[in-house]
């Protein structure tokens, strides 16, 4: 496991590590504004099919300040369930199309804001 990592030039440094949860941390913009980075991992049995697997859930949290002078915080999620019987290419697949959605600058308008 990588102990920190730079994702949209925010470096995470790792605050800690358990068997199935880890956090990542950045203070650059302020120990009262963080951004974090959580992932957290499951084991599990889809009930349909019985195939054992492992859901990985992701957590990203941005602090700021508003303009009443609260703090807020901004998350997003995102839950990747990796059956035991999948394969890299499969895995592979499913994140290229999930990381093209999440890219796709129109998310907020197309989905974000048309959905129910």
């Amino acid at each position: 496991m990588n102990a920190d990592l730079t994702f949209n030039s925010i470096v995470f440094k790792k605050t800690f590590d358990l068997k199935d949860l880890s956090e990542r941390q950045s203070t650059t913009r302020g120990v009262n504004t963080p951004d974090k980075l959580i992932i957290k991992s499951q084991e599990y049995v889809d009930a349909g099919t019985k195939v054992p697997g492992k859901r990985f859930t992701g957590r990203v949290d941005r602090t700021d300040i508003d303009a009443n002078l609260q703090s807020i915080t901004t998350s997003a999620y995102f839950v990747i369930a990796v059956p035991s019987t999948a394969t890299q290419a499969q895995l592979d697949n499913v994140v290229a199309t999930f990381k093209a959605a999440v890219a796709d600058a129109n998310l907020i308008v197309n989905v974000l804001n048309n959905e129910k």
